[in-house]
C-alpha cells in the first residue's frame, strides 16, 4: 500500500507539473494537499515512528512576490508503535485529528518555474477518535493473541496546540513537493493505563504529538 501511495504521488506529480503557469504570484490561491506522515508521541518511551497519511485543504494569500499566510484544514492519522515490552506485549496508537494550520509564507523564485517557499507557524489540532491495536503472549504461553479496541474520547484532550515549520518546491505554479514538521506543545491526554493477562503494560504520564509529514500540493 505505501508503495503504491508514493508511486501515485510521483506520477501525480510528474503529470500536473505539465500544467500552464500563472502570470500572476500574489493573491489568493486554494488547493489541496496530501501524502505520507511519520508520527511518533514525544514523551513515550521505546516506540517508533509510525507511518500513516494525511489529506485536506489548502488556502494561501500573499502580499507581494514574496510574503503571505496560508489556512490548512487537513485529516491527520498520527500516533506510535510501542516496541515490545518485558510482558512480550506490542501496541499500535492511532489517533485522528482535523488539523487547522496558520503558516506565515516567504517564497523565493529560483527560476525556470521553481519556486522555494518557507512556511512557519502555529496549528490547531481538533481530537476525533483514537484506538490502539495489541499482540500479546497467549495466557496458555504458546502462539500470540491479538485484538484492540477505541480509546474513550475522554480519556483526550478536545484541543491539541503544536507548532508547525515546512518548505515546499514549486514546480510551475500549480504543482509543489512538500516537507513538514509538527511538534505538539500540549499533551494529547492525561494518561492510559491498561493491563492484559494480568499485567500493567503502558502508562502515559505526560506525551505530545509529533509528526513529520512528505507529499504532494495542487494549487487551483
Amino acid at each position: 500500500m505505501k508503495h503504491r501511495l508514493v508511486f501515485a504521488l510521483s506520477a501525480l506529480l510528474a503529470l500536473l507539473s505539465l500544467a500552464p503557469q500563472r502570470t500572476q504570484a500574489q493573491g489568493f490561491e486554494v488547493g489541496v494537499r496530501d501524502g505520507m506522515s511519520l508520527s511518533w508521541l514525544v514523551g513515550i518511551d521505546d516506540t517508533l515512528p509510525q507511518a500513516s497519511f494525511y489529506a485536506g485543504f489548502t488556502g494561501n494569500y500573499f502580499f507581494d512576490q514574496n510574503w503571505g499566510v496560508g489556512v490548512d484544514v487537513t485529516l491527520s492519522e498520527q500516533g506510535a508503535l510501542c516496541k515490545k515490552n518485558t510482558q512480550g506485549v506490542t501496541m499500535d496508537y492511532m489517533y485522528h485529528y482535523l488539523n487547522i494550520p496558520i503558516l506565515l509564507q516567504y517564497q523565493h523564485d529560483l527560476g525556470m518555474g521553481h519556486r522555494l517557499r518557507f512556511m512557519a507557524g502555529a496549528q490547531l489540532g481538533i481530537f476525533l477518535a483514537a484506538r490502539y491495536d495489541y499482540t500479546a503472549p497467549s495466557i496458555t504461553g504458546e502462539g500470540v493473541v491479538s485484538g484492540g479496541e477505541v480509546i474513550s474520547r475522554e480519556e483526550f484532550h478536545p484541543f491539541d496546540v503544536g507548532v508547525s515549520a515546512g518548505v515546499q518546491w514549486l514546480v510551475g505554479d500549480y504543482t509543489a513537493v512538500e516537507l513538514r514538521y509538527t511538534l505538539g506543545v500540549t499533551q494529547t491526554h492525561n494518561g492510559i493505563s491498561n493491563t492484559h493477562n494480568g499485567h500493567h503494560y503502558i502508562s502515559v504520564p505526560d506525551n505530545r504529538n509529533s509528526v513529520l509529514q512528505i507529499g504532494t500540493v495542487f494549487l487551483f
